[in-house]
């Protein structure tokens, strides 16, 4: 395995669209305060910094990018991923984020949606190793300038595309792209193999995460290849045992689905992989309470709506508690009503801490009741 410069976090949480927003990510934060993960960010067009010019629009800016995070001690576990297909704007992005602190800047080479491969980027580029290289380099060349060394740029691809799924298809693409994409003083360049291949057409993203066969002896053998390279493996990792065997081969492990479904999946992780005293683990009412203390300071700062800020506690408890507190929080923030289309609400007077907890107490009332009744059930039918 290769030795990676600085810290070596050996475990991430994958970038998803419409999950890892700032807001899930403070809440992972809560749930693993001990710095022991990577998390990040969803994909960003490198457009928006480019021509949007997102980092001049604090609000809009906020929405993307975990700012609170950047100005922490843990900016180095924040990887912020964009999607490019021009060299020129690829550079843009990352010397933009470079200002706002971000230390690490990855490149979306998997995503299959219809809508990326009509932008020319995402999964597509990787039929276009040397046109790929080209937006790498120009990454890396922003990364190191002005002496930013700390500032380490990345590839998340998959292991084929359509019917390739070839050694050689996957050897060029990392061949040419970490030879081709490192500056002169850049660092070199870490790859994230997705070990499902893209299909480009006929499967949406979602099936493109669940259908095509899990192939990990093919990611293994590139890490035999390609031993000074740093390589994370990604796709179907879902319990302790499985990151623990995978990380005996490979420099880390990326999981996706699994922390979405259930975010204390990395408090499993803290303590089996990290070693962390089950007594030092956060309590979930005490996550609950920061995080919407958080949630209030945002959306007295950026009018940010209830329905996005509330969307990553959907997965906080499991079972029929979970379902029963889904439902009462998104009854709650549903009768807050935003202005237009936009994401911001309008102002009111009731915080959302006030609503999770009015939430939380008809949801403990309401799963007590239900207990209760089961227990009267058994009764009968045993008496």
């Amino acid at each position: 395995m290769a030795l990676r410069l600085g810290r070596a976090f050996r475990t991430s949480v994958a970038p998803m669209i419409d999950v890892t927003d700032p807001y899930f990510l403070r809440l992972l934060r809560l749930i693993s305060p001990f710095g022991n993960h990577r998390l990040w960010t969803e994909m960003v067009h490198a457009n928006a910094f480019s021509r949007g010019r997102i980092h001049l629009d604090p609000k809009k800016l906020s929405q993307h990018i975990p700012l609170h995070e950047l100005q922490s001690d843990f900016a180095s576990g924040i990887v912020v991923q964009i999607g490019a297909s021009h060299p020129e704007d690829a550079y843009a992005a990352v010397s933009e984020l470079a200002n706002l602190g971000v230390r690490h800047v990855n490149l979306n080479c998997g995503c299959p949606s219809r809508n990326v491969q009509m932008g020319s980027f995402g999964a597509v580029l990787m039929k276009s190793p040397e046109h790929t290289a080209d937006i790498v380099r120009a990454m890396s060349e922003a990364a190191s300038q002005d002496g930013r060394e700390s500032l380490t740029v990345s590839v998340k691809c998959r292991i084929g595309i359509d019917e390739d799924e070839s050694p050689e298809f996957l050897r060029r693409f990392l061949t040419t792209v970490s030879s081709r994409g490192r500056a002169s003083r850049g660092s070199d360049i870490e790859f994230i193999l997705h070990t499902r291949r893209a299909w480009l057409n006929g499967l949406s993203p979602e099936q493109n995460r669940t259908i095509p066969q899990l192939n990990y002896a093919r990611a293994y053998e590139m890490i035999k290849e390609y031993p000074q390279t740093s390589f994370i493996v990604n796709g179907g990792l879902d319990t302790v045992e499985a990151v623990e065997e995978h990380l005996s081969a490979a420099d880390g492990v990326m999981i996706g689905r699994k922390i979405r479904e259930n975010p204390w999946f990395l408090s499993q992780l803290d303590e089996h992989i990290y070693g962390v005293p089950a007594d030092q683990l956060p309590d979930p009412i005490g996550v609950l309470s920061e995080y919407a203390n958080f949630v209030d300071k945002v959306h007295e700062a950026h009018g940010t709506r209830y329905s996005v800020l509330a969307r990553p506690l959907f997965g906080f408890f499991h079972g029929r508690k979970g379902r029963v507190l889904r439902r009462h929080l998104a009854h709650a923030v549903a009768q807050i009503k935003p202005l237009g289309k936009g994401v911001v609400d309008q102002r009111h007077d009731v915080k959302f801490s006030e609503l999770l907890q009015d939430a939380l107490a008809k949801s403990e009332m309401e799963y007590a009741q239900s207990t209760l009744d089961e227990e009267d059930v058994k009764v009968a039918q045993t008496g």
